[in-house]
């Protein structure tokens, strides 16, 4: 089906809806959790393309359109929901016997040691965020880096210092 910007909107009704809602659906179906998050995701698609069909070029099918919004839509439900855990909360070393503890404070004193042996820039960007408490944006700012690049900075720094943790016995679960 191909339409023009004109008729997807004299035609934006109820038969639209119900000829291409089952392909809205399928897409979503296969790439979402629940029949329902699907739903929701496709009536949002709806909503979207509602307030947006003045914009509607035809340079696709009115199909394709759709679809693209409804992915976008996929995207940004996920992005949502990926959990956000810090160094701190994921490291938090448990506190129950003295040996744990007296384990603790070495593997402690290896990182403060090693954290002086990582590149600069991973450096600056553990230090930054979790030895002074900054957040991601004001670390990224100050760095003068993206958050994208400060994201794989810190993931680079913080595995070479498990990875030392973890040959000298001091591994985290």
């Amino acid at each position: 089906m191909s339409r023009t910007p004109e008729d997807a909107t004299a035609h934006l009704d109820a038969d639209l809806v119900a000829e291409l809602e089952p392909t809205l659906m399928r897409y979503a179906r296969r790439r979402v959790a629940t029949d329902e998050q699907a739903r929701d995701l496709v009536q949002e698609t709806w909503l979207a393309a509602l307030g947006g069909i003045d914009r509607f070029a035809g340079r696709s099918s009115l199909r394709t359109w759709l679809v693209s919004i409804l992915r976008r839509k996929i995207v940004d439900s996920h992005r949502r929901k990926r959990p956000k855990v810090t160094f701190e909360e994921h490291h938090t070393p448990p506190v129950d016997a003295p040996r744990e503890r007296f384990d603790d404070e070495a593997a402690l004193q290896m990182i403060h040691e090693e954290l002086s042996s990582l590149p600069r820039r991973e450096r600056q960007a553990v230090t930054f965020v979790d030895v002074e408490g900054m957040s991601r944006e004001e670390a990224a700012d100050r760095m003068g880096v993206k958050r994208t690049a400060l994201r794989v900075m810190l993931h680079r720094g913080r595995r070479r210092l498990s990875d030392k943790l973890t040959a000298a016995g001091h591994a985290f679960s």
